[in-house]
């Protein structure tokens, strides 16, 4: 197995790993330092203000005080301390900081200072502990150089003692609306990962043979059913061609297996960008049935036909609806799905306009009852039935109808609705036959529709740092091989007829720089802190690095503690100085060492990366904690 194939296996697990919660606690976090230092800055304000208004001791003192006060706050809001959960007991400076401001200037216009602090300290701080004492001692402190200071008892003495309230009061409210919006989206993140969880635990817990294949046609992925059906270990499949089964998509086929048992599977294929599913059923048993009562089971022969239309691309939904219209002789039918805990819509309806009507689940409509109990109801005469709304019957213009529910995994995640304009005394066999195995055959393609788009979704996704991964970077690497005038993947004939690849003149090169970082002595910080720190490490490594790169600029992580970057447009110094800031920018006082090169326009996209990587060993020997250049090509020379 290649290289290639090696980093897409890899990466094809690591979708199927457990996403890291450490994202959330840094966001956070972020939200913290950023409250902090802007409350830094408002006291730094405070100070420029009394130096600028008031005269004597007390500018001198006050505007001292809110110097100081203003260096603590920055203190705080550093990262290590918001990573510490320390800082909060800085909270109390402020609030006395401005009690002193009160006391000195003896000028009772000065507690807008204190609200505007409570107000800030119920942002700030973490601890409702801190913010209670915080506004305690603020209060208190007030009413006592009132009581102290006879210049404070003017005629706004009481309109400042209101406000000071409400001050102290919308502190506290602000700071618990933050709790509870930090503790709802801490939830969120749980369900989020709770469902990717779920997700892996499908692909490998399936019945169904499932394998996924990259855009080169290679298996990179099987589980333990699909290695059971074909009589093949895993280490045997990884690697191996899978362009043989997507041609058979759609069609039953006799699989000899190693051993020399034959078993019939009905392959099935879904394509995405980058990623091609492939879903081996076994239908020995069902393929011996067929063969058996072929001439004489007409309505089995005709679900074959529509899940054969349904596994070579047709919509799902469109496509089950009019087979059931069809083998249930029905004048409409209608596919409900959940828009949401509260209600169902149409998502889809045949011989009907009905597309997108809501139906509650809160409600005692025959719908909703389907739908929570997951037991079919057939009605001769719906209009007789006061569970059946009469607005649906008008939509549908309904007479007799049988809600039929569509279950996948034991759990109802559609219902199929369908009508007949006449009286219908009783659904005979072939009809119930041909809505239920539909309801099998909607529950199949609805459960493999989800399975594709999530696939979709994380293929490009690294689950550890948030970054692009390795099969991401390729394809923005070749985009952007493609904007400066050459495509590395696409051949082109030259006069002899052996394929070569199309290159611009020499010298007419886009500028463009691609950076490989690399975080100095990460596995003695593995052995040091563990591993869960070392995974820590990497995501705040790749904050920082992505928060010094320009719009146009990629960053993905490439493997291990390695990162790739590719600076379009800039090249010599100024790529050097860009790198040189995200080298800087290392969080926990660690390292990191890139090597980079420019591309000189004629070279491949592998060869770029290789002088890469041969400057960042460069850096590496030079002592680490370096940017290194690796030497210009001959065709960038003058």
């Amino acid at each position: 197995m290649s290289a290639g194939q090696r980093g897409e296996r890899g990466g094809v697990h690591r979708l199927f790993g457990a996403p890291a919660d450490d994202r959330a606690r840094s966001g956070d976090r972020a939200a913290i330092r950023w409250m902090r230092g802007a409350f830094a800055m408002f006291y730094v304000l405070v100070g420029i203000t009394n130096f600028v208004t008031l005269d004597g001791y007390a500018r001198d003192a006050t505007t001292l005080l809110a110097l100081i006060t203003a260096g603590l706050l920055g203190l705080a809001a550093l990262p290590w301390w918001v990573r510490a959960d320390r800082g909060d007991h800085l909270g109390y400076v402020p609030v006395l900081v401005s009690l002193a401001q009160i006391t000195l200037t003896e000028q009772i216009h000065y507690t807008s200072t204190l609200m505007l602090t409570l107000v800030g300290i119920g942002a700030a701080v973490r601890l409702r502990r801190t913010l209670v004492v915080s506004l305690v001692l603020g209060c208190a402190g007030w009413a006592a150089a009132v009581v102290w200071l006879p210049a404070l008892r003017t005629g706004e003495l009481g309109h400042y003692a209101v406000q000071l309230a409400i001050s102290a009061m919308v502190a506290g409210i602000l700071h618990e609306s933050l709790r509870r919006r930090q503790r709802q989206l801490r939830i969120a993140r749980d369900r989020v990962a709770e469902v990717a969880d779920r997700f892996g635990s499908l692909f490998h817990a399936s019945p169904s043979g499932v394998a996924i294949a990259g855009g080169d046609h290679v298996l990179v992925a099987v589980n333990q059913a699909f290695c059971d059906l074909v009589g093949r270990g895993e280490p045997e499949l990884i690697g191996s061609g899978s362009a043989e089964l997507e041609a058979l998509a759609g069609i039953e086929t006799r699989y000899v297996r190693p051993d020399g048992t034959a078993r019939w599977v009905w392959p099935t294929v879904g394509r995405s960008s980058q990623w091609i599913l492939i879903q081996l059923q076994d239908v020995t048993d069902r393929h011996l049935a067929q063969e058996a009562a072929r001439d004489s089971d007409r309505l089995l022969a005709a679900v074959s036909a529509t899940a054969r239309r349904i596994r070579t691309g047709e919509d799902a939904r469109s496509t089950i609806i009019g087979a059931v219209r069809e083998l249930a002789e029905a004048d409409s039918v209608s596919l409900m799905e959940p828009l949401n805990a509260q209600a169902l819509v149409v998502t889809g309806a045949n011989g009907a306009q009905v597309v997108g009507t809501r139906i509650p689940l809160d409600g005692s409509s025959m719908s909703a009852r389907v739908y929570g109990d997951g037991q079919p109801i057939f009605l001769p005469d719906a209009t007789q039935d006061p569970r059946v709304s009469p607005a649906l019957l008008k939509l549908v213009q309904g007479r007799s109808m049988l809600w039929q529910p569509v279950i996948a995994g034991g759990v109802v995640v559609a219902v199929l609705v369908v009508g007949w304009t006449r009286l219908v005394a009783s659904v005979g066999d072939h009809r119930a036959r041909a809505v239920a195995m539909l309801a099998d055959e909607t529950a199949l393609a609805l459960e493999h529709e989800r399975l594709l788009r999530r696939l979709e979704q994380m293929a490009f996704t690294d689950t550890l740092t948030g970054l692009p991964n390795r099969r991401a970077w390729q394809e923005r690497l070749a985009a952007l091989f493609t904007q400066a005038g050459r495509s590395p993947d696409r051949p082109a004939p030259d006069r002899t007829g052996a394929l070569t690849v199309a290159r611009p003149e020499p010298g007419r090169a886009w500028p463009l720089t691609v950076a490989i970082a690399d975080l100095d002595r990460f596995k003695r910080y593995n052995d040091t802190h563990g591993h869960p720190a070392g995974d820590e490490l990497l995501q705040r490594a790749a904050l920082a690095f992505a928060a010094e790169l320009g719009g146009d600029d990629v960053i993905a992580r490439w493997g291990g503690e390695e990162f790739v970057i590719a600076l379009p447009g800039r090249s010599g110094p100024a790529a050097r100085e860009v790198l040189d800031r995200v080298r800087r920018a290392t969080p926990d006082a660690e390292t990191c060492s890139i090597g980079y090169a420019v591309w000189d326009g004629v070279e491949s996209a592998e060869r770029l990366l290789e002088r890469a990587d041969a400057a960042l060993y460069a850096a590496k020997d030079g002592g680490r904690d370096a940017v290194h250049g690796a030497p210009e090509c001959a065709s960038l020379r003058p």
